[in-house]
């Protein structure tokens, strides 16, 4: 290679690797715009302990949580008791949130982020506000989880602040409950299965369903009609597993859901060392929602600690009516069709 060839070259290639730098670095003050690193609620934290109440909307419903001395109630609920758990990570959550980057100013866009007004029956965003006793401490609509988010937790939602046009991406773990049994302890009773011993279903309709314990593990129908056979047996068996670790869906005080007589399955479930659970059933919402009344009580030579058990359940209990699962509901509402056949049917097919 002759001398000016080579100074050519050289100069060419400076050139491109100029270049080459300049695109780098544009590109990388492209990607860089609108990143921060900043408290998304500066000073929040210090103020946790003045927060009074706080209140989630969505589209279809209002959920508001207030503070009473230690504890936390559901004021749309008459006051259950609500997680502290929870709401300690809620609010830890929240004032934890950072910055992480500019998004869209453009309401027409704000959907894709689920960060629109909280108007009308379509909008899937969440506006939170946390309330003190001078007024707002925090309000913020919160928007889809994005879960690849560099920093610490990995994860992050889009935000916008009420009023403001600019929405975010924020850095950080911000869990907001959106049924009653998230912000609540869910289970409310506990009457193992191994200790139920029988249970009586009565439906308004004079239709009765009566099984007893035939064995460790399974149960018999003890007014089983002749001409029919069980057709599947752990339909019987998990009946006795109705009150076993029983969760709500949602509770409302007693006297907020009626019982009419004429609805209502009344099922009666005794344990082997003298329990007996009177549940109180209806299904509403066109079967999609399953409220029941729960009470205890005991025979008159019951043991003393079965007495202080009854009387322990119908403290919780008494107050309320809960929403249950619909498992659950299942297994103490059973009637003979549900769980019976005619054999006659199988012969026909084979």
């Amino acid at each position: 290679m002759n001398p000016k060839t080579f100074i050519g070259f050289t100069i060419i290639t400076a050139i491109v690797a100029v270049a080459a730098g300049f695109s780098i670095a544009s590109r990388y003050s492209v990607h860089k715009v609108g990143l921060e690193d900043k408290l998304l609620l500066p000073g929040l934290a210090d103020k946790v302990g003045e927060v009074t109440a706080i209140e989630v909307k969505d589209a279809k419903k209002t959920i508001t949580v207030k503070r009473d001395g230690e504890k936390w109630l559901m004021a749309d609920r008459q006051n259950y008791v609500a997680s502290n758990e929870v709401l300690n990570d809620l609010l830890l959550g929240l004032s934890e949130l950072r910055l992480r980057e500019t998004k869209t100013k453009k309401p027409k866009l704000y959907p894709r982020l689920q960060v629109e007004d909280v108007k009308g029956d379509k909008a899937k965003s969440i506006l939170l506000t946390v309330k003190g006793k001078g007024g707002d401490l925090a309000k913020l609509i919160v928007g889809k989880v994005n879960a690849d988010v560099a920093g610490p937790s990995s994860t992050g939602r889009y935000v916008r602040k009420p009023g403001d046009e600019q929405s975010w991406l924020a850095s950080g773990r911000l869990d907001i409950p959106g049924s009653i049994n998230k912000w609540v302890k869910p289970e409310f009773l506990n009457v193992a299965g191994k200790r139920i011993q029988h249970v009586t279903v009565n439906h308004p309709d004079g239709q009765q369903m009566i099984v007893s314990r035939a064995g460790q593990d399974k149960f018999k129908i003890d007014n089983m009609p002749a001409d029919r056979v069980v057709e599947y047996q752990s339909d019987i068996d998990n009946m006795g597993d109705g009150l076993d670790k029983l969760e709500l869906e949602d509770v409302m005080a007693k006297g907020q859901k009626k019982f009419p007589a004429d609805k209502t399955i009344k099922t009666e479930i005794k344990t082997n060392d003298g329990l007996i659970m009177d549940v109180k059933m209806i299904e509403l919402n066109n079967g999609e929602e399953f409220w029941a009344e729960l009470s205890a009580r005991t025979p008159e030579d019951a043991s003393d600690k079965i007495k202080k058990e009854a009387a322990a359940i119908n403290k919780v209990v008494s107050k309320w009516v809960y929403q249950l699962p619909a498992h659950k509901y299942r297994y103490m509402s059973r009637k003979h069709s549900d769980v019976l056949k005619d054999p006659k049917e199988d012969k026909k097919k084979k």
